[in-house]
């Protein structure tokens, strides 16, 4: 081959000057990798917007916000595994309830603290 076959343009031979260099990448970061945990696809799917009719109207929601009604719905018209999936996470997830003291429980105290301070253990009135 002579030089001036290397220097002829045509099917597959790009002009020199755009030619890759030696060792060079034509993509050098490549594709960039989808994530396909099934967390991501999940998640990614029940953010996706629904529209359902209630009450005679159209909402739009979350699939997610979907899901919770539909299983809430089963579970208040009786059917009984969402009934029992429901019950769990409120019983799992309720709250503590705060302590309701009454006047005699805070005359009790009162009292208490009040013989700790003199140093009396004695209950007289």
């Amino acid at each position: 081959m002579s030089a001036e076959d290397d220097d002829k343009v045509g099917y597959c031979k790009p002009p020199k000057h755009s030619r890759f260099k030696p060792g060079q990448s034509g993509n050098p970061l490549g594709r960039p990798r989808k994530n396909r945990s099934i967390e991501t696809m999940i998640k990614r799917e029940l953010d996706q917007m629904v529209v359902i009719k209630e009450g005679g109207r159209e909402i739009r929601l979350r699939k997610v916000e979907a899901l919770i009604k539909q299983l809430v719905n089963r579970a208040i018209s009786g059917d009984q595994k969402p009934m029992q999936l429901v019950i769990a996470h409120l019983e799992k997830h309720k709250d503590v309830e705060p302590f309701a003291a009454t006047e005699a429980d805070d005359a009790e105290l009162l009292k208490a603290l009040g013989s700790i301070r003199t140093g009396d253990d004695n209950d007289e009135g």
